[in-house]
């Protein structure tokens, strides 16, 4: 017999009592707590390699940041960025 979504509805709806009934075995706690740690184990060892991703990313935004400001910018010559934050600083104190 091929099951087909139909053939497996049908199944269930006649079976409905069965599955009601149906306890599950006492190991069945355990082996859901097993795969469960399994899977943060999982999770626990990637950590460190997220750490080492974020440490990078930070540093290739803070090299790019000071890379843009001292070379890339067109008003680099006009006025420092630190003036302006000194600017914003002044006015927000006004």
């Amino acid at each position: 017999m091929i099951w087909t979504e139909e053939n497996i509805e049908n199944f269930i709806i006649e079976h409905k009592d069965e599955f009601s009934r149906y306890d599950p075995s006492t190991y069945h706690s355990n082996h859901f707590l097993i795969l469960l740690h399994n899977k943060f184990k999982n999770l626990v060892s990637i950590i460190p390699y997220l750490v080492k991703v974020f440490v990078v990313t930070i540093f290739i935004f803070t090299a790019s940041i000071w890379a843009w400001n001292e070379y890339i910018r067109k008003d680099r010559h006009e006025v420092a960025l630190k003036q302006k934050i000194e600017n914003i600083i002044t006015l927000i104190k006004k």
